[in-house]
C-alpha cells in the first residue's frame, strides 16, 4: 500500500505543480539563484556551492534569496524575482 504524500506547508488544499523542469544541457553562462531558508550556516553553505558552480562549472551569475522565515513557505514575491532573474535555483539549510 502506497502511503499517501503529505504537504508539510499545511496548505494542502491548493494545486501544485510538481512537474520538474527540464535540465540544462550546461551551466556555462547561466544565473543561478541560491535560496536561503535564514537558519544559521545556510548563507555560508550556499556561498560555497555558488563559488563552486562558477569556477568548475562557468555560472556566470549568483544572485541570493532570501526566505522571510524559515517555517514556512518562499513568498511568491520572492519566487517570481527567481523566475525573473535566474535561469536555475539552489536551495540551502542551514544550522
Amino acid at each position: 500500500m502506497r502511503e499517501p504524500l503529505l504537504d508539510p506547508t499545511g496548505d494542502a488544499g491548493r494545486a501544485t505543480n510538481t512537474t520538474l523542469s527540464p535540465r540544462p544541457a550546461t551551466l556555462r553562462g547561466a544565473r543561478l539563484a541560491l535560496l536561503e531558508n535564514t537558519k544559521p550556516n545556510a548563507v555560508p553553505l550556499l556561498e560555497i556551492v555558488g563559488r563552486e558552480l562558477t569556477e568548475r562549472y562557468g555560472v556566470r551569475e549568483v544572485r541570493l534569496f532570501r526566505k522571510g522565515y524559515f517555517g514556512t513557505p518562499v513568498e511568491e514575491s520572492v519566487v517570481q524575482q527567481m523566475l525573473h532573474n535566474c535561469d536555475f535555483a539552489v536551495a540551502g539549510i542551514g544550522d
